[in-house]
């Protein structure tokens, strides 16, 4: 129960932060989303199920409001809060600015930190070994190594990828990243190194950050491995909307079979190369055993691969070979049934190479240096390995998974055998829903077509009483951007569209300002581009041919210096790129942003509820474009003194009936029809 003591301490947090930062705004908005996250984590509204899901608009301040909610309680309860992002870009605002102003405000009644996964940290010791000519570094990058050891070593570098002040290029990278075997905390050579001193900091942390893949390996781990155990845990799940996908994405499994067949004789070099290092007789049996599973295992991806090139007229429109309905051809999911207790058994195999290892540095049989570089091989191997049993795995029991979508795709030369959950809701409910004592999960686009529904269903909460949801509007003053409608185009299909979004660009740019393209494909993209380059603009800046930083940098000086700047992008560009004021003042949306048709497991999803007599263009086609036309239009109002013009250049918004449902789903623009 939400108590006076705990009301006091939310509203005294609350106050202090006005009084130290006087430029603070009170949003009503915000603090009802406070109050609404303090009853649902205090149990006030369902104590057996702590859940809320609230939609906040842009300029809410959603970060503030869980924050100064979610810590005071976690404190009297004994919690920790866990606060998972989908961005970096987010990440750093909580670390940098937004929880340092509570914890200003709260006096440092708390400590905080960053968590981060193993492949963000190096090893102090790779590193030193790193620079040695042996392992064939450039001269150019073995200084950087040397640099970067240096800097480790005086403590101006705390180890972490991400806080070195350039890019470090994988060249480097791979050789000193962490990994789970050889930089064990077990060794008292790696307790003080870059990543378990951060594991460290986790553990005395009252709240920490995190993403959304780092929470959900740990979900799958069990909880409690990296993070806290989830019963411990009040989670935030911030950038909520891109939840599911990620969830959907951790659990899918890929094996690609020309690396496979590769990687098989890298593990039996590494086998042959242990012989003359190890004794003899503590592997013998085990190297035998991997022998046989790695001439099985090959036996076995060349069967798959001749499958997939016996095939190739199925992968010629897509690049993907689906198997409809997950009725996969009998000749895969009897190889998947005969050999997976094969990838199973290398696994087993190369663990136990990694004990044996561990063991004679124990007994001084191998040194230290040399056993972690082999532990480092294992480790990369046994990781690979696992992916083989897991997607092998799904394959061999294809019949009683109605919910996994299978398919074969081509990448360049690589054949990739793929398998992924289709819905993720049961997953998520068992690793979340059901152990965690808290869940609030927040986004400016919960919603679509103005309810929950669609996003109840992906994140397996159907039943989640209204109470329970909560959509508070944004204190922006929409009214202050124009919304343009054009009827009379081409349609997206039709040869002339592309020339037609490049005559509406061209008259955008008569403004004088800043404009932002979002196009549903780099073929788009492309073919506006051709149209745009025959009038020779100027500042025209189309992703693909820069880096998106480069992109973005060349149009902030171009806007800095009042000139006229656009930006060509895909539809990637609606989330996660921030051009308040002038940066972006007409924002053009070429077609809207339905899903590819064709994409695997949106081809799956669409059989699976036609199978159920559902209609999947109402229940999955349109939602989710509809949250995506959302977040694009976000793009422009990024302040409330923000104000411009949207264009939508999609004529089924007029021509088709599902348009006044998309329309009417959008925030309350001026609309000025054209």
């Amino acid at each position: 129960m939400l108590t006076e003591k705990n009301k006091k301490r939310i509203r005294h947090w609350y106050k202090t932060l006005q009084e130290q930062n006087p430029e603070f705004v009170i949003r009503s908005a915000q603090t009802a989303l406070i109050a609404q996250i303090a009853k649902t984590i205090a149990g006030d509204i369902n104590r057996k199920q702590r859940v809320l899901l609230a939609e906040a608009g842009t300029g809410t301040g959603k970060s503030l409001a869980y924050l100064l909610a979610a810590i005071p309680l976690a404190r009297a309860l004994n919690k920790k809060v866990v606060i998972s992002t989908a961005t970096v870009a987010l990440q750093q605002q909580l670390i940098d600015s937004d929880i340092p102003l509570v914890h200003l405000a709260a006096h440092g009644e708390f400590q905080f930190c960053l968590a981060k996964g193993r492949q963000r940290y190096c090893c102090a010791h790779k590193l030193v070994a790193a620079i040695s000519p042996e392992v064939g570094l450039t001269p150019k990058h073995a200084d950087l190594a040397k640099r970067m050891a240096v800097a480790l070593q005086q403590g101006k570098w705390d180890g972490d990828r991400d806080t070195w002040p350039a890019q470090i290029p994988w060249q480097i990278w791979q050789h000193v990243v962490v990994d789970g075997l050889s930089c064990s905390v077990q060794s008292a050579r790696h307790r003080s190194c870059p990543f378990h001193k951060a594991r460290k900091g986790l553990k005395k942390a009252d709240v920490i950050v995190a993403n959304h893949s780092l929470l959900l390996a740990d979900l799958h781990a069990g909880s409690g491995h990296i993070l806290p155990p989830a019963e411990d845990c009040i989670y935030i799940l911030d950038e909520a909307h891109q939840f599911p996908d990620i969830a959907r994405e951790a659990s899918a499994n890929q094996l690609g079979l020309r690396y496979a067949l590769k990687e098989l004789e890298n593990i039996k070099e590494l086998d042959k190369h242990l012989a003359t290092v190890l004794n003899p007789s503590s592997i013998a049996g085990t190297s035998i055993k991997l022998k046989e599973a790695c001439v099985e295992l090959s036996r076995c991806f060349n069967k798959l691969k001749d499958i997939a090139i016996d095939n190739k007229a199925h992968f010629e429109q897509s690049g993907h070979w689906r198997f409809p309905l997950a009725k996969t051809p009998t000749a895969i999911t009897n190889l998947a049934s005969n050999y997976f207790k094969e990838a199973n058994k290398l696994s087993s195999c190369l663990q136990h190479f990694a004990g044996v290892i561990q063991e004679s540095v124990a007994d001084n049989q191998l040194k230290s240096s040399q056993a972690e570089a082999l532990l480092s091989q294992l480790s990369a191997m046994q990781h690979l390995s696992e992916s083989w049993v897991d997607t092998l795995f799904s394959y061999a029991n294809e019949n009683n998974q109605k919910n996994t979508a299978f398919w074969f795709s081509q990448k360049e030369k690589e054949l990739l055998l793929c398998s992924s959950p289709i819905e993720i809701g049961g997953v998520l409910q068992q690793l979340l829903w059901q152990d965690a004592f808290s869940v609030i999960a927040v986004s400016a686009t919960l919603s679509a077509l103005g309810n929950f529904s669609y996003y109840l269903n992906q994140v397996g909460l159907p039943k989640l009483p209204s109470e329970q949801l909560v959509k508070l509007p944004s204190p922006f003053n929409y009214q202050q951007v124009e919304l343009q409608v054009p009827s009379r185009l081409p349609e997206p299909d039709h040869p002339d569209f592309a020339r037609s979004v490049a005559d509406y660009v061209l008259a955008a740019q008569q403004n004088k300002g800043g404009v932002l393209v979002l196009c549903n494909s780099y073929r788009l993209v492309d073919l506006v581009a051709e149209h745009l380059e025959k009038h020779n603009i100027s500042n025209l800046w189309v992703q693909g041919k820069l880096t998106n930083q480069q992109l973005l940098a060349k149009h902030r000086d171009c806007r800095k210096q009042h000139q006229t700047s656009t930006i060509l992008a895909t539809i990637g560009f609606s989330e996660g790129i921030d051009l308040p004021g002038e940066l972006l003042t007409d924002l053009l949306i070429a077609r809207l942003p339905f899903a590819v048709p064709t994409e695997p497991v949106m081809a799956s999803h669409a059989e699976l509820l036609e199978s159920r007599n559902q209609n999947p263009f109402m229940l999955l086609t349109l939602p989710s474009a509809s949250r995506k036309l959302i977040q694009s239009c976000g793009r422009l109002m990024r302040k409330e003194s923000d104000s411009g013009r949207i264009v939508l250049l999609d004529s089924r918004l007029s021509s088709r009936r599902y348009g006044s449902q998309l329309l009417a789903a959008l925030p309350p623009y001026k609309r000025s029809d054209s």
